[in-house]
């Protein structure tokens, strides 16, 4: 042990009083399961394996997950450990000359070990409830191309794991999303869009939504026009030109748009979209902000949302943007 006033001075906290891991020198362990499940279960909901006049097979949703995922920090050196556990449920049909179901069968496929040891080769067991006649045409679809699909959502999900780690932040806002349940429709017209082609314009609603910021009201517009502070928020690549016509890409490109109008400090408007949304079907945001005391009062308003997409969009903005842009950003400009 150091004499008094001889020990290293990387391990004094005493001149804060909450005796906060200074410098992330000691050892700190942060608990980001809840988050993992919740973000697991958002990629792998709703995924369409493979769809043509011949069949369509898709993964459902996430039946189950068991394990733990942390962010560790110790001597200024960040890192994440995560050993998960999945299921998740999957569909198919076979469809007959006249494009009616013809066979149908169901399963599970679990991922048994998702950590950084088996990522690269992920041990992948699939269940197929029925396999009998040409069902199995269903089961080896599935066991290919959509065994694969559910790879690359899990190797996404470590890509975001580990961006937090490197932006220094953690996922503790994300936990109270859900993913969108996306009904079920009676016609199938390509369903990896969610909206038919007769039905986006005119099945379509207004998203509404008003959130404060305890920061200045030109900080918070130029947040949401600057990529690097975007791509920190949300943990994934983002493209952002803050120019009239620039380019809008969020979350590796799953949301995608255009800049239409800058008013600094008052207002941003977008054309925005899905990228799983009828192709050149495009929302219309625009982003008012007032300035209140020293604070902001954000007000979004979005218009040609397709019906069943406005509680995800809404909890998009609220939960995965503007929540992570706040904890990113703090209560006073860096």
């Amino acid at each position: 042990m150091a004499k008094f006033g001889e020990g290293d001075q990387r391990w004094i906290v005493n001149d804060r009083q909450d005796g906060r891991n200074v410098n992330s020198w000691h050892w700190e362990e942060r608990d980001q399961t809840d988050w993992a499940k919740c973000r697991l279960r958002e990629l792998l909901a709703d995924l369409v394996v493979r769809e043509d006049s011949g069949m369509a097979v898709k993964v459902l949703k996430v039946d189950s997950i068991t394990g733990e995922v942390t962010l560790q920090s110790r001597k200024q050196r960040k890192f994440a450990l995560y050993e998960l556990d999945l299921k998740v449920k999957w569909e198919a049909q076979l469809f007959d000359g006249d494009g009616k179901t013809a066979e149908e069968t169901k399963g599970t496929l679990r991922v048994e070990d998702l950590s950084e040891e088996s990522l690269s080769d992920l041990p992948i067991e699939l269940v197929c409830d029925d396999e009998s006649g040409r069902k199995r045409e269903l089961k080896e679809v599935m066991r290919k191309q959509g065994a694969a699909l559910v790879k690359d959502k899990c190797a996404e999900f470590v890509k975001e794991l580990k961006a937090l780690v490197a932006a220094g932040q953690s996922g503790d806002a994300a936990v109270a999303a859900k993913p969108a349940e996306v009904p079920v429709h009676k016609e199938r017209s390509n369903n990896t869009y969610v909206v038919s082609a007769a039905d986006a314009k005119q099945d379509t609603g207004r998203v509404t939504v008003n959130y404060d910021f305890s920061l200045p009201r030109m900080f918070v517009y130029e947040s949401l026009l600057d990529a690097n502070r975007m791509r920190a928020a949300t943990a994934a690549d983002a493209t952002v030109e803050a120019k009239p016509g620039g380019q809008i890409r969020l979350f590796n490109g799953s949301v995608e748009g255009e800049v239409m109008e800058m008013v600094p400090g008052e207002k941003i408007v977008q054309k925005w979209r899905f990228n799983t949304w009828q192709p050149g079907h495009f929302s219309q945001v625009t982003i008012t902000l007032a300035e209140d005391g020293g604070n902001t009062k954000l007000k979004l308003v979005q218009t040609g949302v397709p019906m069943e997409e406005k509680d995800r969009t809404e909890k998009g903005w609220r939960v995965m943007i503007f929540d992570r842009l706040k904890m990113v950003l703090g209560g006073v400009p860096p």
